[in-house]
């Protein structure tokens, strides 16, 4: 038994699936009801306990049950619900109001119990458990996605990672059996071949890293991190990287900030995104690292003199989103990452002037 529902939708590409198990009268007056609301919906009426366990077999937003079928009030939906749908919304109709009934009705399950005579009601009760059902489902296709894309990126870990190492594997061992006998030019090639590939690894290996912390499959290992040693390490790999530039890089540290309590691999992998941002950004003069103690926070600020922007460089970053590039991808990786140590990272800019991105992270531990 099939009933055509139609009004607008609940969302983009979204449409009500209601299933009645009513009455063609109870049915009726709910639906002339809902011809006038705000939803699309597609609609089937059940009137029997075999046709209800075949409808069950398909997804469906709302069960709407009536109190006119013999031997199919809620007593009987809800325990096939909890069978075969559980999570599935029910919402019990009565021609008169109950309190024993109702106190039965929600010991079942039911979502909701409505008097048919109030017709306003049932449709915004069923309005409700739709929006609440397309949530859900959004939420879980949402995640479906992250999980194949995040499975789709995993398989190809071996076979691109492999290849490019062994690029620079070959290239290692091209320059020390036969490096002597390369022209200049030849070496300079060969070193241009081992460097792209290394930069592509790079890219790639930061790409996986995303995706495993935006699909929440990464740990936090807490230790007790020297940040005087861990930051001249960072800038030191920084300062190896600049390709020539006449740009200082230099570290501003307060006493109180010595150790830290917080994840050593994962700040250090934060901080060495911001610092290569701001030297890619950087033609000439100073990128500086300073950091400072509030309360029990650490701030780690990195300044670049780069030529800035006029409005905030991650609100910037969310709407690049998917056009970013290798710069972008390490801010944004920098920002997930500072997330799951439990921080934030902040940006002020100034067009011409540059940049300061600011982490702040509840990882202070006094000087012992």
């Amino acid at each position: 038994m099939t009933s055509p529902g139609a009004v607008m939708s609940v969302a983009e590409g979204e449409a009500a699936r209601l299933l009645f198990v009513a009455s063609e009268g109870e049915t009726r007056q709910v639906l002339e009801r809902l011809r006038g609301a705000a939803l699309a919906c597609s609609v089937e009426r059940v009137g029997t306990p075999e046709a209800l366990k075949a409808a069950l077999e398909r997804p469906w937003d709302v069960v709407v049950c009536g109190a006119e079928l013999a031997g199919l009030g809620f007593q009987q939906v809800a325990p096939l619900l909890r069978e075969k749908a559980p999570g599935l919304g029910l919402l019990v109709l009565t021609p008169r109001w109950d309190e024993a009934e109702l106190g039965e009705a929600l010991k079942a399950g039911a979502h909701g119990y409505l008097e048919l005579g109030r017709l306003a009601q049932v449709v915004l009760e069923i309005q409700r458990e739709v929006r609440r059902a397309v949530e859900c489902r959004q939420l879980r296709r949402s995640a479906e996605e992250r999980l194949r894309g995040s499975e789709f990126l995993a398989s190809l870990n071996h076979d691109i990672r492999s290849p490019l190492n062994g690029i620079i594997g070959y290239c290692d061992l091209l320059s020390l059996e036969e490096g002597s006998r390369l022209s200049p030019n030849g070496q300079r090639d060969l070193g241009m071949v081992k460097k792209s590939a290394q930069s592509l690894l790079s890219l790639i290996n930061d790409v996986l890293e995303l995706v495993r912390l935006q699909a929440g499959r990464t740990e936090v290992v807490e230790e007790l991190v020297n940040f005087r040693a861990l930051t001249e390490e960072c800038t030191d790999t920084v300062r190896e990287n600049l390709d020539g530039k006449a740009l200082e890089v230099s570290t501003e540290l307060t006493e109180q900030v010595h150790l830290v309590r917080t994840d050593e691999l994962k700040l250090r992998q934060v901080l060495l995104h911001l610092l290569s941002h701001a030297a890619t950004v950087t033609e000439s003069g100073k990128v500086s690292l300073t950091a400072c103690a509030e309360g029990q926070d650490a701030l780690f600020s990195v300044e670049d003199m780069g030529g800035g922007v006029s409005e905030d460089p991650l609100a910037l970053l969310d709407m690049q989103g998917r056009k970013a590039g290798a710069g972008t991808l390490g801010l944004m990786l920098a920002r997930e990452l500072t997330r799951v140590l439990g921080g934030s990272l902040s940006a002020r800019s100034t067009l011409g002037r540059g940049t300061t991105f600011t982490v702040r992270l509840p990882c202070l531990v006094e000087d012992l």
